[in-house]
């Protein structure tokens, strides 16, 4: 007889399908518009996207934690590090696109859903399971020099790709625009929103952990 599926499991994977669903018609609305530049030029550009990275990243954890709970990957996916720094990644992702872009892009149809998918619904979705559907407590300070890695290397990814395509990812890193000494300080103003997200998150991890602690006594 096979055991319940508990509700972290259920979901676990409708966040992962709904990252999957929102990543799949981002690619075809990309690649619909490729007809000029190439496929592989558009795909270039596609993984060249913060939203996209934190997208799949939400989509492989969260799908391999339904998947294979017991396995060493579904131990690792569930790992309260882990699930901090993916939910860091996505709400970064969620507050640069509300607050910073949104105002001037305007997508339609599929774009538009695909938008709403990866920038609304899935931060949303994530979020509330990790603070109350699936909540894994125990965030510790230390984490936060690992997380801040990655918005490191994702930097040097974008210029990259920038350099490669001709075309940067955002407005706030277009180097070509703004010249190396903007391109910094914006980068350096990013890196200080991520740590501070990230400090805010240890800090609820621990206020929420002290609360579970006194309603159990």
């Amino acid at each position: 007889m096979q055991p319940p599926i508990s509700r972290a499991c259920i979901w676990q994977g409708l966040t992962a399908l709904i990252a999957v669903l929102g990543l799949l018609l981002q690619f075809v609305w990309m690649q619909a518009q490729a007809q000029y530049v190439g496929a592989l030029w558009m795909t270039l550009r596609y993984f060249s996207y913060f939203t996209i990275l934190s997208n799949v990243l939400v989509a492989l954890v969260c799908g391999v934690a339904a998947l294979a709970p017991r396995s060493r990957a579904g131990h690792w996916c569930t790992h309260a590090g882990v699930r901090g720094a993916v939910l860091l990644y996505i709400l970064i992702t969620a507050a640069v696109y509300h607050l910073l872009l949104a105002a001037h892009w305007h997508p339609r149809g599929l774009a538009l859903l695909a938008d709403a998918l990866l920038h609304t619904v899935v931060p949303g979705v994530y979020a509330l399971g990790w603070l109350w559907i699936a909540p894994v407590r125990g965030l510790r300070w230390r984490y936060l020099g690992a997380w801040l890695l990655v918005p490191v290397l994702y930097f040097i990814w974008a210029m990259l790709m920038g350099r490669l395509l001709h075309v940067y990812p955002y407005p706030f890193l277009n180097l070509t625009r703004l010249g190396v000494e903007l391109l910094l300080r914006n980068a350096v103003l990013l890196l200080l929103l991520f740590a501070l997200l990230g400090a805010a998150l240890v800090l609820l991890d621990r206020s929420l952990l002290r609360l579970h602690g006194d309603a159990r006594r």
